[in-house]
């Protein structure tokens, strides 16, 4: 029977959800992919990655995907890079999260931005403690078809400007307008954010969304491959980036 997962929208990041347990141990330390970088090159975000220790031919499953533009085979590899290795994400990237909170202002480094947040530095730390505890999960490939679905709402938001899942019938019909799915899909969708390590980083530490929602898809072992999208938004500078997940997809092999 085909699982679905219920949507908990919160805030302006929005997610479904599904369950995950976790086990491993910490790493290392400085890293050379920075809070608040700006949108750059699949092959640049590539050679931060590797100078950060990563076997990033391994993770890059979207490199050669032509239908991609950079930024959204980014969002392929900063979701491999938390299921490859928890707690090295964890002690790279979430640990610096930690030094940029005055109360419930996150203030991004090297730049005017500030943030509002609901609940402060807490779900950062609780991130990061789950994930120095997390094992490894399979890496997410993508599809084609998958990132037609994610392209079309995300190209709906950039049009009306509206926010969430729904539109275009929902995010069951938008995913099988494009094919056959396997055993449970999601999705994720993210505002604003200045770059695709960003969003994913963002979507994990999931402020305001009581249920983790978002950290749950990317954690959940049965999502494998995964479709995504950015298009330009009438509210958010940085756009909107959408990403559908299923357990396996009509025009991938996992074999």
């Amino acid at each position: 029977m085909p699982r679905f997962l219920k949507f908990f929208p919160l805030l302006l990041l929005l997610a479904s959800c599904s369950l995950f347990q976790t086990q491993k141990t910490p790493e290392k330390t400085s890293s050379s992919t920075r809070a608040a970088d700006p949108g750059i090159s699949n092959r640049e975000y590539a050679q931060r990655l590797l100078l950060d220790g990563w076997p990033v031919e391994l993770l890059n499953t979207a490199s050669d995907a032509n239908y991609l533009s950079d930024l959204e085979k980014n969002l392929i590899l900063a979701h491999n890079l938390i299921r490859f290795d928890p707690p090295k994400y964890a002690q790279l990237y979430v640990a610096e999260y930690k030094e940029y909170f005055k109360g419930l202002e996150f203030h991004y480094p090297g730049s005017e931005v500030i943030i509002l947040t609901r609940e402060g530095v807490r779900p950062v730390r609780e991130l990061y403690n789950e994930l120095r505890k997390a094992k490894p999960l399979p890496l997410i490939v993508p599809s084609e078809k998958l990132s037609r679905a994610a392209r079309s709402h995300a190209r709906y938001q950039s049009r009306t400007g509206e926010l969430g899942h729904d539109g275009q019938g929902g995010m069951r019909a938008r995913i099988e307008r494009e094919g056959t799915w396997q055993r449970l899909i999601g999705e994720n969708i993210a505002y604003g954010s200045s770059s695709a390590h960003d969003a994913i980083l963002g979507l994990m530490i999931d402020d305001g969304v009581p249920n983790r929602g978002h950290r749950i898809n990317i954690l959940t072992e049965a999502f494998r491959v995964a479709g995504v999208a950015h298009a330009p938004h009438p509210t958010f500078e940085g756009g909107v980036f959408v990403i559908k997940y299923a357990g396996g997809f009509e025009d991938v092999s996992l074999d």
